[in-house]
Parts: C-alpha cells; sequence; structure tokens
C-alpha cells in the first residue's frame, strides 16, 4: 500500500525531542490463519495448548494504580487519592500486577509485529487550532486569518423543543462589539473586574452600562445598569496564564509582552430589531468533542464564577458570543468565547472537524479483517457488523495477575508515597510530532503538513506511540511540589528496580506461528539488551520489566485420563524446548505474507520496535527524550523564556534518534539488507536499502566532540577521571570512553581509531582508544 512515509533524516537544527516516539504504520494487514472452533481441543500436531511460565523482573521503578474500595467510593474518594500500588488481599495489600495490563501490553506488542490493524482509535476528539501570533512561515498562519475574516457577536439561543442553537444578533451590526484595554476599565467602577495580572483571574461575564466619549476617545463604564444609557455585558477573555505558577508581579510583566493580552469586549444588548442564524449541529458537536480543560472551567472549577460548563463549555441560553459571518443561507460554523477563537482542522473533502481517526488509511483499520492480534486475543467490535460471526469472539489466552514473589518489606521505592512529576494529557494536535512530515517537507516549518492536509494522499498519523527507556536511575519526584495546584499533582507509592513477579499465561489451540508471535515478545522480554514497558509514569522512565519464561504444552488426552500424579494433580505438561516456534512465526510472516528474505528483525518497522525496547536506553536522555517545553528558561529574568514549540519542530524517527545510519528508503518494499563491515566504502546496488550495522570489537573512526576532566575524591585521594566523547563516523551515534590517571594527549576535533566495547541495538555505547592512532587532520 502506497501512502506518505516520514522524513527519514531531519537535519539537526528542526529536531523536535520527545520521551516518546513512534512505529512507523504497516504496509499492510496480515490477515490470521483460519480459526479453531471453539468447543475442542485440538491434536498436538495441528495446535498447541499449554501456558507461558513468566517471572517479571522490574529494572525501573513501576506503578499501577490500585482501585477503590466499595468505604472509599462511599466517601467520595477519587482514585488519584490512592496512592496503592495494586493488591487484591485487603489484609496484607501484597502488591498485584492486574493481569489486564499485562495483557494489554502484550496485544499492543504483538499488534505491532504482526502487523494488525490500526484499531480502538477514538473518533470522538475533534482537532482545533488558533494560530493568532503565529509567524508568516507557520503553516497554520494563513489558514487562520483567511477563516476569520469577518468576525461578529450575538447572542446564543437554545430551541428546547428541538434542542438547535441559533445566534441572534441585531439588524444594524456595525458596533457588533467593542475592545477595550484592560488598563481603561481599570479607571471605571467595576468593582466585580478581576484584573489579568490576578492569580484567581478568569474569564467574566460583568453585566454593565456605557457611554462612549467620542472626543477623548474613551469609553465608560459601570456595573450600574442605569448610569449610562447604552446596556450591554463586559466580556473578559482568557489571559493565557490560567494554569502558570507566577507572582502578580510576575504575571504582570507577562501581560506587558507583545503576546500579552491586553483587551476585553463590551457587547451591546439586543435591541427590538433582532434576526437569527442557526448554528450547524455538526459544528457544536465538534465543539463539545473538542472542549479544552480551560473551555470545560478545570482551572476555576472551584471559583463559584467560573462561567463555564464541563460538558458543553460556554454553551448558555442568552449567553453573548463570538462567530465567523457565514455566506448568505448558510449555517454559523466557526464561534467562540472571544473574537480570537480555536477553529477546527477541516480536511479537504470534508465539512466537520478532524480526528485522528481521519488519518488512518481505510486499509488499515478494515474490521472485516480478522488479524493476528485478533485470533489470539479475541475482539468485540463497537460498529456493528453485518456478519454477526465477526461482531464479537473470545480470545485464546488468559493472563493471569502477577503476584509479587520478592519479600513484601522491601519492595517499594520509598517508605511513604511520593509526588511524582507532574504529566499532561498527550497533545496529538502537535501535528509535527504525531503525523508523518514526507520527503518533500524537507522538515521545514513552512512546508509541514497538518490536520487539514488530505489525509492518506498528504499524510498519515506515526504510527504506534512507545516511550523511550531512561534506565535504572531515574529523577521522578516533583521537586517543590508546593507551587503547583493539587489539581495537578497525584500520590503513588512504587515499586523498586529488582523486585520480581509471577503469572502465566494460558493458551488453547494456538497455531505454531501464533503461539510464534507471543514468544517472539517474550525472547526480546527476556533479552538483557531489551526491556517492555508496563504501568504508570512511562515517560519519566517508569515501568521498564524484564520478562523470563518457560513454555509448557498440555498433553490434552492425558489430561484428562487421569486425575491425579502421586499426591499431585495431573496437569499434563511438557517442558518444551523445540521447536524454534519464534522462528516459525518470523518465516511465516516474512516469507509467506511479506514476500521478502533477509531477516525479520531488519524491517524499518521492527528495527524501530527494537530502538524503543532497546536497553538501558539512550545515552543522553535529558538531551534527546525530555518533553519540550513552552517556557525554557535561558535566562533567570523573566521575559527571555524560549518557547521550544514555536519553531514546530519534526520529530525524527526512532532510528535517527537512536543513531542508526539507515541509508535506505523506508517507503521500499523491498527488505533491508546488512552491511556488516563499518570498513567497507557505503554503497546501493539495485535500489537495495543498505544499513551499516555495528558490533563489537569492530574498529571504526571517531571524531573527538568533547573532553571532560573531573576530580575525584577517595578518602585522602584526589584522582583525575577523564571522559571522552566520540562521534562515530559513518553513525549518528556518539559513544564515551573513561581514561583514569593518565594524560591524555588529545584535543576536540582529532580524529582517532577506536574499538567498540558495548553496542545496545544499533547504538554504540562505549568505545576504546586504540593506542597511538591519532591521526593527522589537514585542511585546504
Amino acid at each position: 500500500m502506497n501512502y506518505p512515509k516520514h522524513i527519514r533524516k531531519v537535519p539537526k537544527k528542526r529536531q523536535a525531542i520527545a520521551p516518546y516516539n513512534f512505529v512507523e504504520l504497516p504496509n499492510k494487514i496480515i490477515e490470521a490463519q483460519e480459526l479453531p472452533e471453539n468447543n475442542k481441543y485440538y491434536p498436538e500436531n495441528e495446535r498447541n495448548t499449554g501456558r507461558i511460565k513468566c517471572t517479571l523482573t522490574t529494572s525501573s521503578p513501576l506503578y499501577t494504580r490500585c482501585g477503590l474500595t466499595q468505604e472509599q467510593f462511599r466517601k467520595g474518594k477519587e482514585a488519584k487519592d490512592i496512592p496503592d500500588f495494586s493488591y487484591t488481599d485487603i489484609a496484607t495489600k501484597k502488591p498485584v500486577i492486574p493481569g489486564s495490563s499485562l495483557r494489554g501490553m502484550l496485544r499492543t506488542l504483538v499488534e505491532i509485529i504482526s502487523f494488525s490493524k490500526i484499531d480502538l482509535v477514538s473518533n470522538e476528539e475533534n482537532f482545533f487550532f488558533r494560530a493568532v501570533a503565529a509567524d508568516k512561515e507557520d503553516p497554520l498562519q494563513s489558514k487562520y486569518r483567511d477563516k476569520l475574516q469577518n468576525i461578529k457577536v450575538g447572542y446564543l439561543q437554545l430551541d428546547k423543543n428541538t434542542g438547535q442553537w441559533y445566534i441572534q444578533f441585531n439588524n444594524n451590526q456595525e458596533d457588533s462589539y467593542i475592545p477595550v484595554k484592560e488598563s481603561e476599565l481599570e479607571k471605571n467602577t467595576l468593582p466585580s473586574l478581576i484584573p489579568m495580572k490576578k492569580e484567581n483571574y478568569l474569564p467574566q461575564y460583568i453585566e454593565v452600562s456605557f457611554e462612549r466619549d467620542l472626543d477623548e476617545k474613551t469609553i465608560l463604564v459601570d456595573e450600574d445598569v442605569e448610569k449610562y444609557q447604552q446596556k450591554g455585558w463586559l466580556l473578559t477573555s482568557g489571559n493565557m496564564l490560567e494554569t502558570s505558577n507566577l507572582t502578580e508581579a510576575e504575571r504582570e510583566a507577562k501581560l506587558q509582552t507583545k503576546e500579552g493580552r491586553k483587551y476585553h469586549y463590551i457587547i451591546p444588548k439586543l435591541s427590538d430589531s433582532i434576526e437569527r442564524i442557526e448554528i450547524s449541529p455538526d459544528s457544536i458537536k465538534d465543539y463539545k468533542s473538542a472542549l479544552t480543560d480551560f473551555q470545560k472551567g478545570k482551572p476555576f472549577k472551584e471559583n463559584t464564577k467560573n462561567p463555564f460548563n464541563e460538558n458543553i463549555g460556554i454553551l448558555k441560553d442568552g449567553r453573548p458570543i463570538f462567530y465567523s459571518q457565514p455566506e448568505l443561507g448558510k449555517s454559523i460554523k466557526l464561534f467562540g468565547q472571544s473574537p480570537n477563537f480555536r477553529i477546527p482542522y477541516i480536511p479537504k473533502g470534508k465539512e466537520t472537524a478532524a480526528s485522528a481517526v481521519d488519518f488512518i488509511p481505510e486499509e488499515l483499520r478494515n474490521l472485516e479483517i480478522i488479524d493476528i492480534a485478533d485470533a489470539i486475543f479475541g475482539w468485540v467490535r463497537r460498529e456493528k457488523q453485518s456478519d454477526k460471526t465477526k461482531q464479537s469472539r473470545a480470545g485464546r489466552i488468559n493472563v493471569s495477575d502477577g503476584i509479587c514473589i520478592s519479600n513484601i518489606d522491601d519492595v517499594f521505592l520509598e517508605k511513604n508515597p511520593i509526588t511524582p512529576k507532574i504529566l499532561a494529557s498527550p497533545k496529538p494536535t502537535t501535528f509535527q510530532h504525531y503525523l508523518v512530515q514526507p520527503e518533500e517537507t524537507e522538515a521545514e516549518k513552512q512546508n509541514l503538513k497538518h490536520y487539514a492536509s488530505k489525509p492518506r494522499e498528504k499524510t498519515v498519523i506515526r504510527g504506534h506511540k512507545l516511550y523511550w527507556h531512561k534506565g535504572k536511575k531515574l529523577n521522578i519526584k516533583l521537586e517543590n511540589s508546593d507551587e503547583v495546584s493539587d489539581t495537578q499533582t497525584t500520590q503513588i507509592k512504587p515499586i523498586k528496580s529488582g523486585v520480581s513477579f509471577q503469572f502465566n499465561i494460558h493458551f488453547e489451540n494456538l497455531t505454531n506461528e501464533e503461539l510464534g508471535a507471543l514468544m517472539w515478545v517474550l525472547d526480546v522480554a527476556q533479552d538483557d539488551n531489551y526491556r517492555l514497558k508496563l504501568g504508570m509514569g512511562k515517560p519519566l522512565g517508569m515501568g521498564a520489566v524484564k520478562i523470563e519464561h518457560k513454555l509448557y504444552l498440555s498433553d490434552r488426552q492425558k489430561r484428562y485420563k487421569k486425575l491425579f500424579d502421586s499426591n499431585n494433580w495431573e496437569i499434563a505438561e511438557i517442558l518444551e524446548k523445540k521447536p524454534d516456534y519464534k522462528q516459525l512465526f518470523e518465516n511465516y510472516m516474512l516469507v509467506e505474507k511479506l514476500k521478502q528474505t533477509g531477516k525479520f528483525e531488519d524491517i524499518c518497522r521492527i528495527k524501530m520496535l527494537l530502538q524503543m525496547l532497546s536497553w538501558p536506553g539512550l545515552q543522553n536522555p535529558e538531551k534527546t527524550t525530555r518533553y519540550m517545553e513552552i517556557e525554557r528558561k535561558k535566562s533567570p529574568r523573566l521575559g527571555n523564556d524560549e518557547n521550544e514549540y514555536k519553531e514546530r519542530l519534526v520529530l525524527p524517527t526512532p532510528l535517527q534518534v537512536a543513531g542508526v545510519k539507515l541509508e535506505c528508503d523506508c517507503h521500499s518494499s523491498q527488505q533491508t539488507s546488512v552491511k556488516s563491515d563499518p570498513k567497507s566504502p557505503e554503497k546501493e546496488t539495485n535500489n537495495t536499502p543498505v544499513l551499516i550495522l555495528f558490533k563489537e570489537q569492530d574498529e571504526v573512526d571517531a571524531k573527538v566532540i568533547d573532553i571532560e576532566k573531573k576530580e575525584i575524591q577517595s578518602g585522602k585521594q584526589t584522582k583525575l577521571k577523564t571522559i571522552i566523547t566520540y562521534e562515530i563516523t559513518g553513525s549518528d551515534s556518539q559513544a564515551t570512553e573513561v581514561i583514569h590517571k593518565k594524560e591524555v594527549n588529545l584535543e576536540v576535533g582529532d580524529i582517532v581509531k577506536v574499538k567498540i566495547e558495548k553496542v545496545t541495538g544499533n547504538s554504540i555505547r562505549k568505545v576504546k582508544q586504540i593506542e597511538n592512532n591519532k591521526q593527522e587532520v589537514v585542511s585546504d
């Protein structure tokens, strides 16, 4: 299937960073093998029944939250108020990992490796945007300006019989609304007005009377509605500081900047001569589905003056509202709380706001196809299917809870609950991360594809979202928790590294290839070079787990012929070592279904997955996998902050982030061939993609890019340690070498020969300089 693929090499100056990345979409869905009948066990030579005994060990702190007890629920407790790790025994509170969590983790990975459909993506959330202060290079700037050419104001009217919303307006629309600076309002008698600099600021609707002084070019406003002849409402807008933790002086300074809000709006009351236009029901639906926390009133939840409704935002009968004047005879589609309101992304060919589902190619979400993940785990379709047999089916796998087998007196990271760093909800509207940016964009800001681009033809979603590992030692605690709102924080009691749990995966009537898909995931989970992810706090590096396993096959005839084996139950299990189910699965996928040669793990999609699972993760996680910030302090002086999102930097592929030199066209349906000798010249033949694959003990050229000397106090002695960082020729990797005692005769920029000592995935971690190999660098 042909659809856009992400740019394989984002220029360094245009690279974004994030704690997550994406495994690209498959080229097609691989259909499952014929499904068995569910009323019998098949012979061992046809299908496999048995269990996989698993021991899960945490490699970084792990947390899955406990549910509420009936008593806690009756008292009105919320889940976030309960810090306990999940448990089933109230008396001991022994840690338990829910089987549903383990099952979900396994299913996600099986979906990726088996090229299963992209299902269970919500189409309920529609995407909106605002581009008021966007520069001329921003791809949304012109779209926003063109849509909001003729902004008017009117009053909402709800027909309670039909549920239809209208906007009423005066026949004379010349004075639709009057912008007025807050500094002017502060000169008037407005005791209810909360200035934007105040910490308790919120948008308000204040009934007022007013009068214009045309000579002085000012406006007089008063809450005494009889003081002036003209009547109306003072509407105060958002100040963009609702969730910031700034002092009043800092807030005031922010508001004085170019980007700071300064205006409120006076809206005259309706006259006797009024008209009305209906609001498109689809637009109402889109608006309600895309409400932000601000529009739901969450920042002002405890304030009695909160003007917003959690379910319908600003929609209230009789309330003033801004809208874009539609063409004659058309319904209103664009409206909002202030003149610069958010508008929907509407892709070409659609009438309603875009959602993530629009950008998944139809072939990859075809519910008529039963894929391998469906076949193993079962399914329930949300939409009604014409064929009832495809509506739902039970899975052939059961995952038990993971029971803690470590000493429960010493399993928690800390004795008392901790407050972790705040993690906001995902922001899929950050299209430069979540949508494919094809090669043609060159990752340049003005060329970027977004949610108003034509789906499939111009762009698609990036794929499966996963989080990078960040090693064992994590800084997950929130510092200065007193400075943030209680609504933003939670408490948790995570398990520390090195704690073990046991669980079983029971399966019935799986083919060799289906069992092989499970074993592929578990074999990776058992490999020291990889870890799976589970539980809460994945962006912080939490939830890295290793799973060791043993496969037991069941002899069903023997199982039912005898009840006891001596003093034990007869379980009729055999520890299975052959055949290699993982290899059978790979052969099935690669040769039979994808019609390719080579290695399964060299498929671009699988290579991306393995990079995301690689352990202990990237070398400089704080530099490469932190969240970007809207206000990243460059200087302690207010106003010299850097908005890292403003330039719409593009998130590279996992392979580029990890430093894998992938000289191939990921659009190609051909299989990659591996060049194992990094010293041989790079070349491509017959359009076959070429990958430089580094391995331990290889000797490669490296450029010195940083030399850091540290003095370490050991008892009464001071020891010298030198850390050299190299850039590896033929790779985007950076590797380090630590040298003790001896003097280092190197300078930044020197080219040296090094031997690779450690490789994770295809990322070089450690190297060692080969003695006396410094090369002379001659410039022209």
